[in-house]
């Protein structure tokens, strides 16, 4: 199944964690630097979004986003101000590795990271934990058709 980007911001909502502005570059391009890896990139702001760059609002919400994220007022979308020069990290993301929808084909969640569920519908929520969060398979990969497997035979379907 093709990814669709609703533009929730979920992605990037604890990312500011992880990047870390170094240099402001001036001409809205900046030095950020991977906490984790050490890695450094360059970005810079898209200038048809730099109207969003000074609107901070979305640090009351979620104050460890991405240094780079914003929200439209116009649109209601979070989007990432440096998309386009966006590190090579953000570029290999997946937004789900796991999609679940339910017996009608709409989402009811995704599975995000390595065990995280990021539910649409409370029933899904109320199997998860009843019948999936205790699984301690170490193997990810193993654990993935553990669930897969659950997950069907309660009546979703499952997209990895």
């Amino acid at each position: 199944m093709p990814f669709f980007c609703i533009r929730c911001g979920e992605c990037c909502s604890q990312m500011g964690d992880v990047h870390v502005v170094e240099e402001d570059r001036g001409g809205g391009r900046f030095l950020v630097a991977n906490r984790y890896t050490g890695e450094r990139d360059e970005v810079e702001i898209d200038p048809a979004l730099a109207r969003l760059s000074p609107d901070r609002r979305i640090f009351e919400r979620w104050p460890m986003a991405c240094p780079f994220l914003r929200e439209d007022p116009e649109s209601g979308e979070v989007v990432c101000i440096v998309h386009r020069t966006r590190p090579e990290i953000c570029q290999e993301y997946r937004c789900w590795r796991l999609l679940v929808q339910n017996a009608a084909g709409v989402r009811a969640g995704r599975v995000m990271e390595r065990r995280h569920l990021a539910a649409d519908d409370p029933a899904l929520k109320a199997f998860w934990e009843e019948k999936i969060a205790g699984i301690r398979e170490g193997d990810i990969d193993r654990w993935d058709e553990q669930v897969i497997l659950l997950l069907k035979g309660a009546g979703y379907t499952v997209y990895w």
